[in-house]
């Protein structure tokens, strides 16, 4: 296997096999690696760098290419800025849409607030410490690919003078 070269690598096997299929429906001779030792135990998926689907030297840029061209990789910048935007609301009406495009294709993502964590196991979990919320919520759009957090509106206040 001196002539094979490592065209991309996934952490599952059958995302790998499903690589190897289309390659090899588009005329691509392809070898997946490491995918027996991955399904033995997936934590181990990481630990020898993934699972690796390897084409000849020959095929090597017309596969990358074909790859490309399928989608499995990515030549644009994708990465999403790590801006979270911010969008207040009055009352919790609808917020099962987008407040940008309107779309209905958004999904619901926890984090974890690093300072309540270290309170945590600083201090021990007893008390009060239990009612810290320990995960942030983020909504982001498929469509439009905006992030975003929603905000309780705080009302102003007018003072009347008499």
């Amino acid at each position: 296997m001196d002539n094979w070269k490592t065209a991309i690598t996934l952490t599952y096997p059958h995302e790998a096999h499903i690589v190897k299929g289309y390659l090899e429906s588009e005329g691509i001779n392809s070898v997946v690696e490491d995918d027996l030792t991955a399904q033995v135990n997936n934590f181990y998926s990481n630990a020898i760098g993934g699972v690796k689907v390897l084409i000849n030297d020959v095929d090597y840029d017309k596969g990358i290419e074909i790859l490309k061209k399928g989608g499995y990789i990515n030549t644009e910048n994708t990465a999403k800025e790590s801006g979270i935007e911010l969008v207040y609301i009055d009352s919790p009406a609808d917020i099962k849409k987008c407040p940008f495009c309107q779309s209905d294709n958004i999904g619901k993502k926890k984090g974890l607030h690093i300072l309540p964590v270290i309170l945590y196991f600083t201090f021990g979990f007893f008390g009060p410490m239990l009612f810290i919320p320990i995960y942030k919520i983020t909504y982001s759009c498929f469509d439009c690919e905006k992030v975003w957090k929603y905000r309780k509106a705080k009302k102003h206040t007018v003072q009347q003078t008499v």
